[in-house]
Formats: structure tokens, C-alpha cells, sequence
């Protein structure tokens, strides 16, 4: 079993935009005068941001076991699925051409299966791994890859059609 986490070097980020745009939202209400507006709109950015922090909480404690036989992520709940359950699997770029050109934006995997949807995205340690391995799955239980996801899986360096072993398992514990 290999277990995968987002490490908090990729989440720096994330924790330095919540941490911001929480303390102007808060700053603005407690130090301008209030009047409904100014509080609905920095009181909704507050509660944006605040949200967007504890998200990327989750995210820093979500931990993503792979075996054989199913992928768990486990957080603030845990999720379990089969692989033999897997349905249905997008990889997504999000970002712009020129990022895409330069290896930046970012990727995020969506695996739905029998009653589970599980998502990641790229900041994941083993990434690659469990892209490759989702798609072998599908491929397993005789499901087609959506040719974008197909097209996705090749900018990583991974075979829609299954013929390459799998990548390096960067990051992973092995348990």
C-alpha cells in the first residue's frame, strides 16, 4: 500500500491567500465604520477566504492510500473505493496556454465510482502514480477514457492505452 499527501510546501500558498484575504475582509469591518453594505460585502469576503483556509486544512490532512484492490483518502471522514467500482475518471488541466506551455497551472483528477466521487489535484505527492493507476482500473473494469482525460494522461507522460509500467512512486510511503 502506498500513501500520498499533499506536502506544505504546495499549500504555502494557499495558507498565505486565506490568511489575507480573511484579515482585509475582518480588518475592513472592525476598523471603517459599519453600514450593511460594507459589512455584507467584506463580512462575505471574510467568510470566503476563512472557508478557503479550512479547506486547505483538509487538504494538508488528507492522507490517500493506494492498494491492489482500492484507494482510501482519509481527513476529517474517510472514503474508501473499490477499484473494480471506479466508473468513470476526468483529468483536467486548469490554467493558461502559455502555463501549459511553461509546465505551470495545474491538473485535478475526479475518480466517480458506485455512490463515490474522490478529487485531487496535482499538488498531490504520487500525482502521476495515481492518474496512471486510476486509468489502468478503468481500463480493468472496460471503460473507455474520455479523450480529453486520454490527452491529459499523455501531457504527464502516462499511456492512455496502458502499455507503459507504472511511474515512479515519488513521495509515497510504502506501508
Amino acid at each position: 500500500m502506498r500513501v500520498y499527501r499533499y506536502p506544505g510546501r504546495a499549500l504555502a500558498g494557499d495558507y498565505l491567500r486565506a490568511a489575507m484575504g480573511f484579515c482585509i475582509g475582518l480588518g475592513v469591518i472592525l476598523f471603517v465604520a459599519p453600514s450593511p453594505a460594507i459589512i455584507l460585502i467584506f463580512g462575505g469576503l471574510a467568510c470566503l477566504f476563512g472557508f478557503y483556509g479550512f479547506r486547505t486544512v483538509q487538504r494538508q490532512l488528507t492522507r490517500v492510500a493506494v492498494s491492489d484492490a482500492e484507494i482510501c483518502d482519509t481527513g476529517f471522514g474517510t472514503r474508501v473505493m473499490a477499484w473494480g467500482d471506479l466508473r468513470r475518471i476526468k483529468l483536467r488541466y486548469f490554467g493558461t496556454r502559455r502555463q501549459k506551455r511553461e509546465r505551470g497551472g495545474y491538473m485535478q483528477l475526479t475518480l466517480k465510482g458506485v455512490g463515490t466521487s474522490l478529487t485531487y489535484d496535482s499538488g498531490l505527492e504520487g500525482f502521476d502514480y495515481l492518474a496512471w493507476r486510476s486509468a489502468k482500473a478503468l481500463r480493468e473494469n472496460g471503460r473507455d477514457i474520455d479523450p480529453t482525460s486520454a490527452g491529459n494522461l499523455l501531457t504527464l507522460g502516462l499511456d492512455a492505452d496502458g502499455e507503459m509500467p507504472p511511474p515512479d512512486a515519488a513521495g509515497a510511503r510504502d506501508w
